[in-house]
């Protein structure tokens, strides 16, 4: 019995199809040129839904910027660059040229539409503000003496529980016949999850959904994961909220705390925790502090669509559980700390700027300008004798 010949295995190439490009072979391997392959793609695209479309555009961009990375110093892939989508630019002069709207106040003057941060230390009352805030929009009445707009809001509540918002609500005398929509820690976790691991997107889907103009996140440290010293997590938490709230018109409030070393000449800016992404992303912020030995509270606020830095000097009101604003927290202070001098004047009679400012306890660099001030306006005596100068209340 003759041995059973064994049939040749064909080769790979063998196997290719005629025509069809070898799985080795290059983009400048192809019989057509860039030209006719880019006017193919866009025939494509114009058969497209427009969601696939742009899809399709950002994987093309993707792997043929990477491609040419590696290899676009190579004669062979000359050309290939030209299949890439066009960059999307827009000429100085259309900009100069175009009648923008004005940006969107929820709180007139104070808070613009975009990513707003709203911190400070534990227990300073930042909760207590952001439900004023809340049922301000809701009922489309004013906060801190500004008009505010009204609109549909959505507060996670992710370190409260109904009975302890119950009560808060019941002390800020809440309606009951219209409310904002609350979420808690445990949906919030299985219905949105972290805001950098795909959460953004969930959340960002649900407020267009229900068109909600305000949002507040309490607390931000509870709706993300990972290191917040981290640049690309930050970013890949908040960047998406800002841009959507930019191009909707939505004020996205995320509560944060302050670093415990942070003093009370920190600006609203610096005094944020974390990577320097989060002050670099978000649009504006509010710093609510307090100062050591004295009664009620400041709120600085600072961003890019603010007309002015603004320095509120404010009181919680233990009756309607609000924070009030008494106005200009410098302009105040400079008044106090002039009172404070004329009231050393009214005890010790004529003196020298040194025991005055040893009385005040002020700089003495700062009595002196306060000094002059009020002699400029007749309310103080300058007296020369000799090298030596005095002060005394005039009158």
């Amino acid at each position: 019995m003759t041995q059973k010949e064994e049939a040749p295995v064909p080769s790979t190439e063998a196997l290719q199809p005629q025509g069809s490009p070898s799985t080795t072979q290059s983009y400048s391997d192809s019989t057509i040129s860039p030209d006719e392959a880019r006017r193919a793609q866009e025939t494509l695209a114009e058969y497209l839904p427009s969601g696939i479309r742009e899809k399709l555009n950002r994987f093309l961009t993707r792997e043929l910027t990477e491609y040419l990375s590696v290899n676009g110093n190579m004669q062979r892939v000359s050309g290939l660059e030209n299949l890439l989508p066009p960059l999307h630019t827009i000429n100085s002069a259309t900009i100069l040229q175009t009648e923008y709207p004005p940006t969107p106040f929820v709180i007139a003057d104070y808070l613009p539409v975009g990513l707003i941060f709203l911190y400070g230390k534990p227990k300073v009352g930042k909760s207590w503000l952001a439900l004023q805030i809340a049922l301000a929009v809701l009922c489309g009445s004013r906060v801190f003496g500004k008009e505010v707009l009204k609109g549909r809001v959505l507060y996670l509540a992710l370190e409260d529980r109904e009975k302890r918002l119950k009560k808060r609500m019941t002390l800020q005398n809440w309606p009951t016949d219209i409310g904002i929509d609350f979420m808690f820690a445990k949906p919030f976790r299985e219905q949105i999850g972290a805001l950098n691991t795909g959460g953004g997107k969930r959340l960002l889907a649900y407020i267009e959904a229900k068109n909600y103009l305000l949002i507040i996140v309490d607390t931000f440290s509870r709706a993300v994961q990972g290191d917040q010293l981290k640049s690309n997590e930050m970013t890949d938490a908040i960047g998406p909220l800002q841009e959507f709230a930019q191009q909707n018109d939505k004020a996205i409030v995320l509560i944060d705390h302050e670093p415990k070393s942070a003093g009370n000449d920190t600006d609203a800016i610096t005094g944020l925790y974390g990577s320097v992404a989060k002050s670099g992303v978000a649009d504006t912020f509010w710093r609510l502090y307090k100062e050591r030995g004295k009664y009620g509270a400041k709120l600085d606020l600072e961003g890019r669509d603010l007309d002015d830095q603004y320095n509120l000097k404010l009181t919680f009101d233990k009756e309607s559980y609000y924070w009030y604003s008494e106005g200009n927290a410098f302009d105040l202070d400079l008044t106090a700390r002039r009172k404070e001098i004329l009231d050393a004047l009214d005890v010790l009679g004529r003196c020298q700027l040194r025991q005055i400012a040893e009385a005040t306890g002020q700089p003495t660099s700062h009595t002196h300008t306060r000094l002059q001030d009020l002699t400029n306006e007749g309310l103080v005596n300058r007296i020369t004798m000799k090298s030596n100068i005095f002060y005394e209340l005039a009158g």
